[in-house]
């Protein structure tokens, strides 16, 4: 039994950043789908809602692509290297300022339509903020490290919500009050806890970020259109429990695989993971002929692993380019925003486009991109840039002459930078999201070729 606690507070301690994260941004979940559970809530208690009409979420989706766009100006324009404490603070400080009205309609007052409209913008305007300030930190973590991240924000998220909608309306809001007023402490205590190398090196305008992104930014105009369609066909609720469900179940399939497995848990898992998830969570609402309750679920777990997936590869990429998170992974949020609304828009606009034909059409096309987009990735290893600061691109140079004159592959290469760097084994594969296994193959084939037969002999090449 000891044994068992001393292994349990040893792999706590071991990932603690990762948990508090995860943790962290759970609570950006609750936060930005609390509004949509508030506003029918309060119907139900006698309160009159917030906003009449078919199109309530969209005020609270414009608050959030208007947060976005509005801290990528305010962070590439007058924080680039993220000092600011205001600049911190301030989505927390908006979430709790959109609280306020909400307060005051369950306390019995009236502040008005205007102001009613203008604190559910508030509020989704400090949860894309929120949302800008985690997709920020993930991109420092490993790959391996932000999948565990995500999957653990959505198991807190699973745990979280329910408590916060299940109380009455003025200690849910109260609460959610509470909840987004400290998570600018756990922004700063995350970023305390990157270190200051990997940020010294970081691309503050992230513009190089966007580079490859094309594909990506297409799937997820094409997946988040065929989403909204989805979920207008099964009537999903964030606040159902088939959602729940549904949501936490892909990702703790993938968190107890990925810390199972460790660094033999690579890019080609997770796509092997992450591809059927997607399909199943589509053809389900036409092809399958399940349930009402069994296609919310499933429709809902391909969208989780959605979020695994491709913020993992905008992580990803930034981590390995050295460049901020911000800009690609806003992008990604702001077109799959847009991408769900207008589908959802155009299907009660126009009750026409609920058939069969254009829901498959769009299920199919989505599946397609998917396709095109992931399926090349499943056969070779995306190429990886090692940026380095400019006084050493003469050694970079260098290490790439060598590499040429002893004939190493473009992945032998790259291994062999990282190796004269000092990383490790399992520092390789975290960087490059390959298995340690294949890390090991290729160190033992760059020995070969430099005639040396272990990581000491290879490194008394380099000394100096």
């Amino acid at each position: 039994m000891n044994d068992l606690l001393d292994k349990l507070f040893s792999f706590l301690r071991e990932n603690t950043l990762i948990f508090y994260a995860g943790i962290g941004m759970g609570v950006y979940r609750c936060v930005h789908e609390w509004p949509l559970w508030f506003n029918a809530a309060v119907a139900h208690a006698g309160v009159p809602p917030l906003f009449e009409g078919d199109f309530f979420f969209l005020l609270v989706d414009v608050g959030k692509v208007v947060g976005l766009v509005g801290y990528l100006v305010l962070c590439y324009g007058r924080d680039r290297q993220r000092t600011s404490g205001a600049l911190l603070v301030a989505p927390s400080a908006l979430v709790v300022s959109g609280c306020v009205v909400p307060l005051l309609v369950v306390l019995g007052l009236e502040p008005g339509s205007g102001a009613v409209i203008s604190s559910l913008v508030l509020i989704g305007a400090g949860a894309g903020m929120l949302f800008a300030q985690w997709i920020e930190f993930c991109g420092y973590l490993p790959p391996i490290r932000v999948i565990q991240v995500f999957a653990i924000s959505f198991a807190v998220r699973f745990l979280l919500l329910p408590l916060v909608t299940g109380v009455d309306a003025l200690s849910s809001t109260l609460l959610v009050m509470f909840l987004a007023g400290t998570s600018f402490v756990q922004i700063a205590f995350c970023f305390d806890k990157v270190p200051m190398a990997s940020v010294s090196v970081r691309d503050a305008s992230g513009m190089r970020g966007l580079s490859g992104c094309g594909m990506l930014f297409l799937f997820v105009c094409v997946f988040a259109f065929a989403y909204g369609l989805c979920g207008s066909t099964t009537s999903l609720s964030h606040s159902a429990s088939e959602t729940g469900w549904g949501t936490v179940l892909p990702s703790i399939v993938v968190l107890v695989l990925a810390f199972k497995m460790g660094d033999r848990f690579d890019q080609t898992i997770l796509y092997a993971i992450s591809l059927p998830l997607l399909t199943a969570g589509l053809i389900g609402v036409e092809f399958l002929g399940v349930s009402l309750s069994l296609s919310q679920m499933l429709v809902s777990a391909a969208y989780s692993t959605f979020d695994l997936l491709v913020y993992t590869l905008v992580c990803s990429a930034a981590f390995q380019s050295r460049t901020s998170a911000m800009l690609p992974g806003a992008c990604v949020r702001v077109l799959a925003l847009v991408a769900a609304d207008a589908a959802i828009a155009l299907m009660r606009l126009v009750p026409e486009l609920n058939s069969g034909v254009v829901v498959t059409a769009t299920i199919l096309a989505a599946l397609a991109v998917g396709i095109a987009a992931f399926a090349p990735r499943l056969g070779g290893r995306r190429e990886y840039y090692q940026f380095h600061p400019d006084r050493q691109a003469t050694d970079r140079a260098r290490l790439e002459r060598i590499a040429e004159a002893k004939s190493l592959s473009q992945r032998e290469t790259t291994v062999f930078q990282l190796l004269v760097m000092g990383k490790t084994s399992t520092e390789i594969s975290e960087e490059l999201f390959i298995s340690n296994g294949a890390v090991r193959a290729h160190c033992s084939r760059i020995y070969d070729k430099f005639g040396v037969h272990s990581r000491k002999d290879f490194d008394a090449l380099f000394e100096g």
